[in-house]
């Protein structure tokens, strides 16, 4: 297998990530990732997976480009990068009005307009620029990084809108697409290319990383029903956006009677609506033998790695289950 897969521990139990930090590290898996929602704070936790991991890379998928002014940004990866010896890639995206509106207590405002300025600007940090950026959202002049800055971290941007990832393929190192479809992908893949070479850019030599959920386990049914479940929660309640998503990769009905089910019956008819065809086009999921058909069919798309993380009914033993599996299947 050409590709790299790690694993996203965003919002689990704190001595757990600590945990799965190092079996995934143990398990020789590419990387261990954190997003950022309204759970713990990434960059203090990686500080912490920093001191007890020595060769797995870490890094953020994905931290919200409204918390943060994209010099801290900047300033915050270089401190990652120097904390893990170049072992850091940012990743980086708008997230969404609820989080960011509601959390935040931010302007949701020109998502991809901030997160393009965000991506230019940390970029000129990271090499020890003078940041002089003359933009919608900021005009920034006459400071550069105070330390010796690392440089080459890559910077990847989570987008799923034909927009977003064109400015991902125009801007920055990577896409990193969140549980995506495999027809939605090869659609919006084709735009991330044809951005990067409208700039003058290789796109082969940029990074395309999905992230998506994974439960792999001798006991397969358990694990896809467990991502079963996990699709259902969030086209039932998660607004329009994965209902959409779906709905444009071609499962339309099935998203109809998904969210229908979830509004009218609960949770679990809401599962039951969720075919194998969903869980097999946006999971890695099933057994060992299941999983690995998954991964090669990722592959085939022409990923350069992807990142799984949990079903948000998972419980350790599962995590650790699927952490040991994806070990095995990579090597």
């Amino acid at each position: 297998m050409t590709m790299n897969v790690g694993i996203n521990v965003s919002d689990i139990d704190h001595d757990l990530t600590i945990d799965l930090a190092r079996r995934a590290e143990r398990a020789e898996l590419e990387s261990v990732l954190l997003g950022e929602t309204w759970g713990w704070e990434a960059f203090t936790l990686l500080g912490e997976l920093a001191q007890i991991t020595e060769t797995v890379t870490l890094g953020t998928g994905i931290v919200p480009v409204y918390s943060r002014s994209p010099a801290l940004l900047g300033q915050a990866a270089a401190t990652a990068a120097r904390a893990t010896d170049g072992r850091f890639l940012l990743g980086i995206g708008a997230s969404g009005p609820a989080v960011i509106e509601n959390w935040h207590g931010a302007e949701f405002d020109r998502p991809v307009g901030r997160t393009a300025e965000t991506v230019q600007i940390v970029k000129r940090v990271l090499c020890g620029e003078v940041v002089d950026h003359d933009g919608t959202d900021f005009d920034l002049s006459g400071f550069r990084l105070r330390v010796d800055p690392p440089g080459d971290v890559p910077v990847y941007v989570g987008a799923l809108g034909k927009t977003n990832v064109r400015m991902a393929g125009a801007e920055a190192d990577g896409w990193m697409p969140v549980f995506m479809p495999e027809g939605r992908f090869e659609e919006l893949y084709e735009e991330f290319r044809d951005s990067a070479e409208g700039r003058g850019r290789d796109p082969d030599e940029l990074a395309v990383v999905p992230n998506t959920v994974a439960a792999v386990a001798e006991d397969g049914r358990a694990a896809r029903d467990m991502v079963r479940h996990h699709i259902a929660f969030y086209v039932g309640t998660m607004g329009s956006f994965y209902h959409r998503m779906l709905s444009e990769a071609g499962y339309g009905d099935e998203a109809d009677a998904i969210r229908d089910a979830w509004r009218d019956e609960g949770s679990e008819a809401a599962t039951e609506r969720v075919p194998d065809a969903i869980v097999d086009a946006a999971a890695v999921a099933g057994t060992p033998e299941r999983a690995a058909e998954r991964l090669a069919a990722y592959e085939d798309l022409g990923v350069d790695g992807l990142s799984l993380y949990f079903p948000r009914r998972a419980d350790a033993d599962l995590m650790r289950e699927t952490v040991d599996h994806l070990g095995s299947l990579t090597e």
